[in-house]
């Protein structure tokens, strides 16, 4: 894995090859923990977590499309077309070979272009020894390069979805490309064949073949096989699948479908004696050969496609070849039943039977793309002030946008036609091990990403989560930690989420089980900040969000003062985690939901101000007066600002997001809401303990320390780092003038990621002896509130 950003292959194919893929013990980094719950009377129990290994690689998939992760190692092993499903299954068909004809002295040779080996493949095909090769990453984008002293060729294999930041419609797109740039170094000319090979998606994901059919299929400017599914297949994996290779001049393509797994080992035997596959027989008399099919397998075998294109290369002489794969299932069930249109549907319809169209499309645009995704990327890549490092690690935490479960719509099947100004709902899972969709307690971190770079879908949540405060769900659930009952919705109260994939999302709010929610104290104020800092970012259109928005501001503001149950002005947790650290108890008024409440009441005072709503200004701003005052006298320490001032375990501790509220206040333009000089002594504080005191500064920071600069270990969160709320403090900090903290800071966590093995599935947490915890993580897109803060010291230098 590679952590700089990387040359723009395959214009820089001679410096291809510089690091090489990793070859991971199976020690180095400890495997996923659980999430400790305590079940009543009982001890502490481990529920397992997600954990599929170190091998991930940037996915391929357009956003709300369902997405296909494809390994270091070279094999497809991540599956979530069922969009918010989550598959781990290495197929052992889905991949790429290579043949390389002889030379005189030196013998012909195939290879799988995969460190995976399946058992059946012929002995004949040799496989990648693991750490051949090299593997660089910069979503979206991937590539693979191989020396003439790997292959007997020089190859450069690039990857690429369209994700463009502000192009609605390609990124929508659920297409894949494949460039592969091949150049013989010998002296004499060369057979050079590429091989894809691909099993219906329903087998892929290891579930039983469901009666589909496959068709060879020939265009202008493709030829490959279309996978039809069939009507008793998972309704998310109903519709087509297309493997296609561009037809270019000099290029031979020959296909094979229909394929069970002795036509499949007689295909590779067909490969490796001259790079092609045999043309089968028309299927009647005069019929082309191309839609021409081997026989069918016997009913409930999986069957596989075949494409290999075929080159004869002369001596030094470089050519590419382009591979596309495409799907068209048009329809998202969530586990309710309700059904939905994915947004790529506007333009593609609903038929499901578009896949090949969409392939030629990705084989015609791909160099439009291309050229988008560089001109969007090069001014944060070329930028001598931004470390390598971040470049890398800030597009390759997009990665989540097409993984993390996301989903798109273009209306509700059976229900009205939507708008066609409306971009559709859009949302986001916490992660895979606890799959609710909008997660208010962490996408306040995580939205910075969506906000910069597709505005519209983030505005839209914003109302999707308005809409759901007034939500009423008088369903009696039970709380996983405690055994209790609750209501699983309250009406007024901000919800944690809007839903999971296995329920009702956006009609059926609060899917999340492990606290009771209805009272959180961090909330409400943290949906109020969001609101205020969209409002900015949108324009002319941020004051009709403030108006729709304010009378449930103006509520959930009334709802969370009635917790200040002393009259200071600062509400009081209740003793319990009742806050996006919900291991961790707090008691009393804290730094964290102290700051966040200072925050959303100056957020308060502007919006009723902008409204000509003045007693409502003046309400909130007595309200924010005595709180600043309660705030230092109850809090303040020093040098850094007490956890919680109510007697808790972890009441003297120092946290690292203890000033979460006021680094908001940077963002939105609030202005200091806390005294300054405190602030900044309080973040060289943090810098000093949680992160140059844990771990030499090499892991981020750590989320709590004792005043004797130890580790706070009263609960599991406040011993992790998170690697989302430390970029979140690397930003605050960048933004505050602290350079050399703030980049320290952040490097650790990056450091952590793409050095240990958790690249494109970076976990919510880590402990100094790697464990790691929630993986595939939402919270970790705030990396990109470091890119907000550094235009924001740029545009106040200007």
């Amino acid at each position: 894995m590679r952590l700089e950003a990387d040359p723009p292959l395959p214009a820089a194919l001679a410096a291809a090859g510089e690091v090489p893929a990793p070859v991971i013990p199976p020690d180095a980094w400890r495997r996923g923990i659980g999430l400790p719950c305590p079940d009543v009377g009982h001890p502490r129990v481990t529920t397992p977590m997600v954990d599929d290994g170190e091998w991930a690689g940037v996915p391929i998939g357009g956003l709300g499309t369902g997405s296909i992760g494809r390994t270091f190692r070279g094999d497809f092993a991540r599956w979530h077309l069922e969009v918010g499903t989550h598959r781990f299954r290495p197929s052992p068909v889905d991949g790429f070979a290579i043949h390389v004809g002889g030379t005189a002295g030196e013998a012909a040779r195939t290879t799988l272009l995969s460190a995976l080996r399946p058992a059946d493949l012929p002995a004949d095909v040799a496989s990648l020894t693991p750490g051949l090769g090299t593997y660089h990453a910069l979503f979206p984008r991937a590539w693979q390069a191989f020396e003439p002293v790997d292959l007997g060729v020089r190859v450069v294999g690039e990857q690429l979805s369209p994700v463009i930041a502000h192009d609605l419609d390609s990124s929508a797109l659920p297409v894949g490309v494949f460039d592969w740039w091949i150049e013989n170094p010998a002296s004499e000319s060369r057979t050079v064949g590429l091989l894809l090979a691909w099993e219906d998606p329903v087998a892929s994901q290891g579930l039983e073949v469901a009666g589909g059919r496959h068709e060879r299929i020939a265009s202008a400017s493709a030829e490959g096989v279309v996978l039809h599914s069939g009507p008793a297949a998972p309704t998310g994996l109903r519709g087509t699948f297309a493997v296609a290779a561009r037809a270019d001049a000099g290029l031979t393509i020959t296909t094979a479908a229909g394929l069970d797994a002795p036509a499949l080992h007689q295909i590779w035997l067909e490969f490796t004696d001259d790079g092609r596959l045999e043309e089968p027989a028309p299927t009647s008399p005069g019929g082309d050969a191309r839609t021409g099919d081997r026989p069918a397998p016997a009913t409930g075998e999986t069957r596989s496609a075949a494409i290999a294109v075929t080159a004869i290369l002369g001596p030094g002489e470089r050519r590419s070849i382009r591979f596309a794969v495409a799907w068209d299932l048009p329809v998202v069930e969530f586990g309710a039943g309700r059904q939905w249109w994915k947004r790529y549907t506007r333009s593609w319809g609903r038929s499901g039977e578009r896949a090949w169209d969409l392939a030629t499309h990705a084989i015609e645009r791909a160099d439009l793309w291309r050229s988008a995704i560089e001109a969007w990327q090069a001014p944060i890549l070329d930028d001598p002030e931004r470390p390598a490092w971040y470049g890398a690690a800030l597009f390759n935490e997009l990665y989540f946008l097409v993984d993390g479960a996301s989903f798109w719509e273009a209306g509700e099947v059976g229900g009205p036609e939507p708008d066609p100004d409306d971009p559709g709902r859009f949302a986001l899972i916490e992660c895979i091990d606890y799959p609710f969709y909008d997660t208010v307690d962490v996408d306040f971190y995580a939205s910075f990403a969506l906000l910069r770079l597709f505005p519209e879908l983030e505005l839209g949540g914003i109302r999707d989560l308005l809409t759901a405060v007034a939500a009423d769900d008088p369903e009696i659930v039970t709380i996983e930690t405690t055994g209790q009952s609750a209501v699983r919705k309250l009406g007024g109260r901000v919800p944690h989420d809007i839903g999971g994939p296995d329920d009702d999302p956006f009609y059926r709010p609060n899917r999340y089980r492990f606290r009771d929610v209805n009272d959180w104290k961090d909330l409400g104020p943290k949906l109020v900040l969001q609101v205020w800092r969209d409002a900015r970012t949108a324009g002319g259109n941020g004051a009709d969000l403030i108006e729709a928005a304010w009378p449930t501001v103006d509520a959930v503001l009334t709802r969370l003062a009635a917790y200040d149950r002393d009259g200071d002005g600062l509400p009081e947790h209740d003793g319990i985690p009742d806050q996006t650290y919900d291991t961790w108890p707090m008691s009393g008024p804290s730094a964290y939901g102290g700051s966040l409440w200072l925050a959303a009441l100056a957020a308060g005072v502007a919006m009723a101000t902008g409204l000509g709503d003045q007693p409502a200004a003046r309400r909130w701003e007595g309200w924010f007066e005595r709180g600043q005052i309660a705030f230092d006298v109850r809090l303040w320490r020093g040098d850094h600002y007490a956890y919680d001032g109510g007697g808790s375990a972890s009441s003297e501790s120092i946290m690292a997001d203890q000033l979460a509220g006021q680094w908001y206040a940077d963002v939105t333009g609030l202005g200091d809401v806390i005294d300054p000089a405190r602030v900044d002594l309080a973040l060289r504080t943090i810098h000093r303990r949680n992160v140059r005191g844990f771990a030499a500064g090499k892991m981020g920071a750590v989320n709590g320390t004792r005043p004797d600069g130890s580790v706070d270990r009263t609960s599991e969160q406040s011993a992790e780092v998170w690697v989302g709320t430390t970029y979140a403090l690397a930003a605050f900090m960048l933004g505050r003038g602290l350079v050399a903290e703030g980049w320290e800071t952040a490097r650790g966590a990056a450091a952590v990621t793409y050095e240990r093995g958790l690249w494109f599935r970076t976990p919510e947490a880590f402990d100094k002896d790697g464990n790691f915890r929630a993986s595939l993580y939402l919270r970790p897109l705030a990396i990109w509130a470091i890119e907000e803060a550094l235009e924001r010291v740029r545009a106040g230098a200007g």
